[in-house]
């Protein structure tokens, strides 16, 4: 019998075990780069959020201007809604439909500050002249998570009762900001992110 040449006996190539450590390696690697890619960074985070909230009161502002319904805005420290009201109930609901326009809860490490004073145009606004007032049998449960009385109207003119909304990114030492404001009309008023107060 005839011997196997040296080239045959000595086989090259990789192992079983070369393989599969090469393939776990570029399964990390490329989860790394997804979940690189894929997460949002703070300032993306605060924009989105600012941007939805641009986007859904120009809505609002349009459809009270088509439908000539009056609209409100009210504001929490951790969410927003907008309310409506109804004529045939004489009060103020909560809008359900469409769905984006039901309760807005914002992300845990941001947060929203409403100003309604100090803006300009203030005097000459006549929606600041109207005394908005609850009959005692009307007045809101101390848990209640929507107002009665919007904070912000929409009128059915479109005008807009003056205000500035501020969006606050705390989940750092440095916190990060955006505000979105109106005189009496949209469109609104957003400011870029930034780590100085608007």
């Amino acid at each position: 019998m005839l011997p196997l040449p040296a080239a045959r006996q000595h086989q090259t190539g990789f192992t079983l075990v070369e393989v599969m450590l090469v393939m776990l390696l570029i399964g990390l690697l490329a989860t790394t780069v997804v979940m690189n890619f894929s997460g949002e960074s703070r300032e993306e985070r605060l924009e989105k959020e600012a941007e939805r909230f641009q986007q859904i009161f120009h809505f609002v502002a349009e459809t009270a201007l088509l439908k000539q319904q009056e609209w409100g805005l009210y504001i929490m420290p951790d969410r927003y809604g907008f309310l409506y009201y109804s004529n045939s109930d004489a009060k103020w609901l909560a809008a359900e439909q469409p769905a984006g326009l039901q309760q807005h809860k914002l992300p845990a490490d941001i947060s929203l500050k409403l100003e309604l004073e100090g803006l300009a145009g203030e005097e000459s606004n006549l929606l600041s002249q109207l005394d908005w007032q609850l009959d005692d049998d009307e007045q809101p449960e101390q848990d209640t998570d929507i107002p009665v009385l919007p904070q912000v109207f929409i009128l059915s003119s479109g005008e807009i009762s003056p205000f500035q909304l501020l969006f606050v990114e705390s989940s750092d030492l440095t916190p990060l900001y955006s505000s979105v404001s109106t005189d009496f009309a949209i469109p609104l008023n957003r400011t870029a992110v930034s780590t100085e107060l608007p």
